[in-house]
């Protein structure tokens, strides 16, 4: 949005809830104002004519505006009726329209022109996908925001319409405009997609495709003529091109529009849509536990007393220490007696690990003896688990406490010898082989690494806001908080000279304390150069340019009438937006010189030299002191007059007897009286 100017004579204090602080713009269909509520700042765009019948329509499209996704749009606030006149209350975006940012700095062109096309084509389909036609989207309706484009003024086809019909005003700008609109066929977002492409030939080449001169040859040009696509080249020449087709079928919706911007979906690797890539981080998985030692079952026989570890329904051949024991004593001839872990896997030395509680097949030293007693059951599975539990925490406790004890006495008794002799193999209980280190070996082990020293956290500051403030102030404001000074840089604005738009880091973000924070700060806008220009087109450069019209003067000049000769300030000067510019402006002729007061042979040189041919006329005077005096001059001094025009002079002379002089004429009877010719 431009810089508001104040209030106009006529122009309304208050809208509904909304307090009007300034106006931000005027166009064809209504003027947009700069309204407050809550301590927020809207766009208040009041409509030039009522809606007349079309009120419930008006409210309903407000409604679907509301809905438009507002990632790319100014998005749509409120709406309301002063004096039969519609008003529309939408986001304010801090930021100038494409017509305007183009005509202070030029085109777009590469990445920036690609950005401002996907940008406005995503709010194109964000606004059909709502059901909304826009029906007037051109570069003005196309705001520069800090994060982007965004699009404004959707969602008023029918309150145009209505106000259109009351005003005598058309809707959209021709230049603009799309076939059908001219032709008052059915308007459709077809139309949308038209008007798009003419603003991306503006942005590309600051011309409209079908020029902006009167209307009429404009709307011939679009009804007839092939666009001028000028700097446009490339895949989005050839977009454009397709979206500014006359038939209006033959366009791409917006949704194709976005999607070819974006680039056709053969043109995605393989892989990237169907999995993740491969940068991508997963989730980490959750941790598992470790499991824990299998719980005894009761058996599947049911018998009383009788359980059996889950591993055990399988043979396991001789992976177990304690069948391997069993296997030992039976091949032995020992016997195998079930009071004895020994006795676990009896009769069955082949199979592992065998079944607590059931009777071997074979019992007794002698085999064929039959057992005259029931043989008695065997431990609980639980009860060897907790054996061998204890076994192995023995095991380790040992092999940690006593190289800890030998460092103890070693330091006591002095320097420990190299010790060359291998680690120890012991055999642990359950069967496998835990190494005991040497006492060299266990130091080397526990013997601290060296830690780097604690990094320091830098102490940080908040930036401090900045925007707004002048160049010094700024400057003062980042000492204050700790922080220094760092580059400036300057950029086209319609602020103040030196006033500061932004910072590097943004104001609020946490800084080191004493580095460094860059500065924008505020260039103002050129002057345009009109001179030469007619007098309406050096304002409307100067209005274009954020810049007001001052004084109007006029000075004689070779030059037609109405051309501008200068302005102060000059053309190129560097001022604030709203500054007055003031202009001088021809009138074609040449100046008279004052010549009353002057001796008649002073004035006559003065005009002659000027290129004036000159009457003389005398008359009688009672002061002779004015005899001889120019009196009066029939054409103004100043004012400007054809080269070789007449300028009659009246001359003083006194009376006389005598004849007069030969060069006057009869003097005049009177001192006073019009003279002919003024």
């Amino acid at each position: 949005m431009p810089t508001a100017q104040p209030l106009r004579t006529g122009d309304p204090q208050r809208l509904g809830e909304y307090t009007l602080s300034g106006r931000l713009g005027e166009g064809g269909q209504g003027a947009v104002f700069l309204g407050t509520r809550g301590g927020e700042r809207y766009a208040v765009k009041l409509l030039h004519g009522p809606v007349g019948d079309e009120r419930g329509a008006f409210l309903r499209e407000v409604e679907l505006a509301k809905h438009v996704a507002r990632f790319c749009t100014a998005q749509v606030i409120d709406a309301g009726f002063d004096e039969g006149r519609p008003y529309i209350v939408s986001e304010y975006v801090e930021g100038p329209s494409l017509q305007r940012e183009v005509a202070l700095t030029g085109p777009r062109r590469g990445g920036a022109l690609e950005r401002l096309a996907v940008g406005t084509a995503t709010a194109l389909a964000a606004i059909h996908r709502a059901g909304i036609v826009h029906r007037d989207f051109k570069p003005q309706n196309v705001l520069l925001g800090p994060d982007g484009p965004r699009v404004i003024d959707f969602g008023l086809a029918k309150a145009l319409d209505a106000a259109a019909t009351v005003s005598g005003r058309g809707v959209g700008t021709p230049a603009y405009m799309a076939p059908e609109q001219i032709t008052a066929s059915a308007v459709t977002g077809a139309a949308d997609v038209f008007s798009w492409g003419a603003t991306m030939c503006f942005a590309a080449n600051a011309s409209a495709p079908f020029g902006q001169d009167s209307v009429a040859p404009v709307l011939h040009r679009i009804l007839t003529a092939a666009p001028e696509l000028g700097l446009l080249d490339g895949r989005l020449r050839t977009l454009v091109e397709s979206c500014m087709d006359k038939d209006a079928r033959n366009r791409p919706t917006s949704r194709d529009l976005l999607l070819a911007l974006l680039g056709e979906a053969g043109d995605v690797p393989d892989g990237v849509l169907s999995s993740p890539p491969a940068p991508i981080l997963r989730a980490t998985p959750p941790l598992i536990p470790e499991p824990r030692p299998p719980m005894a079952e009761p058996e599947e026989t049911g018998a009383s007393g009788g359980y059996v570890l889950p591993e055990s329904r399988e043979p396991t051949g001789s992976g177990s220490a304690l069948a391997e024991l069993g296997r030992e004593q039976s091949t032995s001839g020992g016997p195998a007696s079930v009071d004895s872990p020994a006795g676990v896997g009896g009769g069955s030395g082949a199979t592992g690990w065998g079944r607590v509680g059931r009777p071997p097949e074979t019992s007794g030293p002698h085999p064929g003896t039959q057992l005259t007693q029931p043989p008695k059951r065997g431990w609980p599975r639980a009860a060897i688990a907790v054996c061998a539990a204890l076994t192995v925490t023995a095991a380790v406790l040992l092999t940690v406490l006593i190289p800890t004890f030998d460092e103890q006495r070693g330091a006591q008794a002095g320097p420990l010898l190299p010790d060359t002799n291998p680690p120890v193999i012991t055999q642990s209980p359950i069967g496998e082989s835990t190494p005991i280190r040497t006492r060299k070996e266990t130091q080397e082990q526990r013997e601290p690494t060296a830690k780097p020293p604690p990094a320091t956290r830098p102490v940080t500051v908040p930036v401090p806001s900045l925007v707004g403030m002048s160049k010094g102030a700024a400057t003062k404001a980042l000492k204050k908080a700790g922080l220094a000074l760092g580059a400036v840089t300057e950029a086209d604005s319609p602020e103040k000279i030196g006033q500061v738009l932004g910072s590097e880091p943004a104001s609020g973000a946490e800084a080191a304390r004493g580095s460094k924070v860059a500065l924008q700060v505020s260039k103002g806008v050129a002057v345009p150069a009109v001179t030469g220009k007619a007098r309406q087109a050096a304002e409307n450069a100067l209005t274009g340019a954020g810049l007001e019209v001052g004084t109007i003067s006029h000075t004689c000049s070779d030059q037609p009438g109405g051309r501008v000769l200068g302005s102060d300030p000059e053309a190129g000067s560097r001022v604030a937006g709203g500054t007055s510019v003031n202009l001088t402006l021809s009138r074609h002729g040449t100046a008279v010189p004052p010549v009353v007061g002057r001796s008649r042979a002073d004035g006559r040189a003065a005009l002659e030299a000027a290129g004036f041919r000159v009457r003389q006329r005398g008359q009688v005077v009672e002061d002779e002191s004015r005899a001889g005096t120019i009196l009066r001059q029939s054409v103004q001094a100043g004012s400007c007059a054809k080269p070789g025009a007449t300028v009659l002079i009246i001359v003083g002379v006194a009376g006389q007897s005598g004849p007069p002089d030969p060069g006057d004429e009869q003097p005049s009877p009177t001192p006073s009286g019009q003279i002919p010719g003024d």
